[in-house]
């Protein structure tokens, strides 16, 4: 029997941890184990007592304590604790589908893909309605299920996404935790995977939801993170392969060409459209991002720089 290990890195949410947890707990996965690792990365383990309530003898959930801020260095204790053949990661602000390792399993095994990502649906969290914010926090990827989607490294993420340990992660610390308080150690390890000829496979129906909160749904944090995606882009160029300055300078001039055309149409259109403007600035930002990408322009959204 295969033991699936999903890792839950969370940072004082107790009540979209309680969620994600109900959710884990519900997962019909016939033939397979699975083992539920939570790390609190907060500095009073504030998790501890969402994670007992749940599993008060400790025998279903592995708590960690994990007080050093960072969302790589929580991600890397979850790997060096897991046991599984496989880990997958759910971030603490997602709700599984009852079958989301099961599917998750069914397309390793059908593909032989050492990595499988699923499908991210955004709701907003309370009582808001997401409305135009959706794209940003979704991901949808137009393959048939089980396609390949190694060439779609530099868009995916570790948030819905399952690894073969043994091939993927065997590093005791695989994600940079030099990366912690800007994020993008996932966008790296992507990158590095894919540079040594792992295949990724797109599990269609592996589906989670990504609950936002109101306070994500405002254009100001949106753009924010338009901009460090941009960065992101070009610095993992840089950290995967030191050296393919072409790389760089290909991703430069787009993003350059991005702000500029994006830019100008957000001009255009912010007297009469103000939606399609904003959506514009936000391109626009993740264009900035891409030429102003190296370490005296990059903010902060994890660790001490959480702001959300």
């Amino acid at each position: 029997m295969e033991t699936v290990s999903i890792v839950i890195p969370t940072l004082n949410r107790q009540t979209s941890l309680q969620r994600a947890l109900a959710s884990v707990r519900a997962q019909q996965a016939a033939g397979a184990e699975i083992e539920i690792i939570v790390v609190d990365n907060s500095r009073d383990a504030s998790a501890r007592a969402t994670v007992e309530a749940f599993d008060p003898d400790g025998s279903q959930i592995l708590y960690l304590s994990e007080p050093a801020p960072g969302v790589a260095t929580a991600r890397n204790a979850g790997v060096r604790a897991a046991r599984g053949r496989w880990i997958a990661f759910l971030d603490d602000d997602e709700e599984a589908r009852t079958d989301w390792i099961a599917e998750m399993l069914r397309t390793a095994r059908e593909t032989g893909a050492q990595a499988v990502f699923g499908p991210v649906e955004a709701r907003a969290d309370g009582a808001a309605e997401i409305g135009g914010f959706a794209p940003y926090f979704s991901r949808a990827i137009d393959r048939p299920d089980g396609g390949d989607i190694t060439d779609l490294s530099a868009y995916l993420g570790t948030n819905n996404s399952m690894f073969e340990r043994a091939l993927c992660l065997s590093d005791g610390a695989p994600f940079e935790e030099s990366l912690n308080e800007i994020g993008g150690e996932d966008s790296l390890l992507l990158e590095r995977l894919a540079m040594r000829g792992f295949r990724f496979a797109w599990a269609a129906r592996a589906g989670v939801v990504e609950w936002v909160p109101p306070r994500r749904l405002d254009w100001a944090y949106v753009c924010k993170r338009k901009f460090l995606s941009g960065q992101i882009r070009v610095f993992v160029q840089d950290m995967a392969e030191p050296g393919r300055g072409w790389r760089i300078a290909f991703w430069m001039v787009a993003g350059l060409v991005q702000f500029v055309v994006a830019g100008a149409i957000a001009v255009a259109f912010r007297p009469f459209d103000r939606d399609r403007a904003q959506r514009a600035s936000a391109t626009a930002y993740g264009g900035l991002g891409k030429v102003l990408w190296t370490p005296r322009f990059r903010p902060t959204l994890y660790g001490s720089g959480l702001i959300s």
